[in-house]
Parts: structure tokens; C-alpha cells; sequence
């Protein structure tokens, strides 16, 4: 099947060849599963430049066990309306739900994080 598409890819163009590597490539690589912590926030930090920190939340969850999510600029941050606030709307005693993938090298890296009512 892969063979054909190639096939079709080099009668319509090299261009396409850029795109049937893209396919063949996006079918080897694993999908990493989200996961969902809910719990209240502990602490927040916001990357500082100077000092070279990034933004990071910390979240207690009801078994208290302690999470570290990293918030980057892709982190989509929600209200208890689902709409979209700014970083420091989240502070301490938040209760929030954050969406959030983990590295292979055991970082938390925040997709979403949304405070609750």
C-alpha cells in the first residue's frame, strides 16, 4: 500500500515526495498517551529570562502526592468558564485539572491546565 501511494506521489510530483516521507514517518512514531491530574496548586513560578527558569505549576492531588507540570507557550490556560486566561490568573489554593504529557526523560510537560469552581 505504502508502494502505491509512493508510486502516485512520484506521478504527481517531487513535492509529494516531502509528504509521503512525512506519512511513512507519522505511521512509525508512538503516540504518547495524556494524562489528567486533578488537585490544587501548591505553588507557581513564571520563567524568568535572566535567571534562565521556566514557568512551572506545582499540584497536590487527593493521595497528596506531588506533581511538577511545566508550563510552556503552548499551555492553554482556562477559567472555570472555559475561557482563556492569563498565567497569572492561576495562584496558590487553585483547584485545577491539568491535561499534560510525560517525557521520556520524566518531565511533565502541561497541555492544558483549567481552574475549577
Amino acid at each position: 500500500m505504502i508502494r502505491v501511494f509512493l508510486a502516485l506521489c512520484f506521478l504527481a510530483g517531487s513535492a509529494s515526495w516531502a509528504m509521503a516521507d512525512d506519512l511513512a514517518m507519522a505511521a512509525t512514531l508512538p503516540v504518547a498517551p495524556h494524562m489528567i491530574l486533578g488537585g490544587v496548586v501548591k505553588s507557581v513560578s513564571w520563567a524568568d529570562p535572566v535567571k534562565g527558569t521556566n514557568s512551572e505549576i506545582v499540584v497536590i492531588d487527593a493521595t497528596k502526592k506531588v506533581m511538577h507540570v511545566l508550563v510552556t507557550s503552548t499551555t492553554t490556560l482556562w477559567d472555570a468558564d472555559a475561557k482563556a486566561i492569563m498565567s497569572d490568573k492561576i495562584v496558590p489554593d487553585d483547584r485545577v485539572n491539568v491535561v499534560y504529557l510525560t517525557t521520556d526523560e520524566g518531565i511533565n510537560i502541561g497541555q492544558s491546565i483549567k481552574i475549577l469552581k
